[in-house]
């Protein structure tokens, strides 16, 4: 991600290797992978993370990740990112998390607005399309709240670990 999204009380931009430690401590934590994978390895997170530090040149298939930061502290809260799912029809995926201590506060909702409006002014796209678990009502409410339209519901479609988990499939034609 090239450019810096400045909120009222968040910067969105792109990771850098200085924000490791603190990706790693929501990375790490049970509460906020439940409904996304299984908890990994510090070493099987550090490789994922370095994807998100080249450079995105909008590929398809491929996650462009940007840093939440708490404008006040400089700490990274979570991340945010999407990938053209299928670029030809002009469809992007979205993704988020955040670190659990700042659930509950707005953050998420300020920067997925602000990044929403960052894709649909510099990225060619017709329709934004996002998943869920739909037992993670929160993220489901995000969504809603952003325009998103509930599409389908994919019974034991997504696997966690050992674990099948139902899917819930959002889009927003813009």
């Amino acid at each position: 991600m090239k450019q810096t999204i400045v909120t009222e009380r968040l910067t969105i931009r792109q990771l850098t290797a200085e924000d490791f430690p603190d990706y790693l401590e929501y990375e790490l934590d049970p509460q906020v992978m439940a409904h996304i994978r299984e908890v990994g390895t510090k070493q099987e997170i550090q490789e994922h993370y370095n994807g998100y530090l080249a450079d995105w040149l909008g590929e398809e298939n491929t996650w462009m990740g940007a840093g939440v930061i708490l404008t006040e502290t400089g700490k990274l809260i979570g991340d945010i990112g999407f990938r053209y799912r299928d670029k030809r029809s002009e469809i992007i995926e979205i993704g988020y998390k955040f670190n659990s201590h700042y659930h509950g506060s707005g953050y998420a909702t300020e920067a997925l607005a602000a990044f929403l409006k960052m894709i649909e002014t510099d990225w060619p796209a017709h329709k934004l399309v996002a998943y869920a678990d739909p037992d993670n009502t929160p993220s489901v409410r995000l969504m809603e709240k952003m325009g998103f339209v509930k599409e389908g519901h994919f019974a034991s479609h997504y696997k966690i670990g050992d674990r099948w988990t139902d899917e819930v499939a959002y889009g927003k034609v813009l």
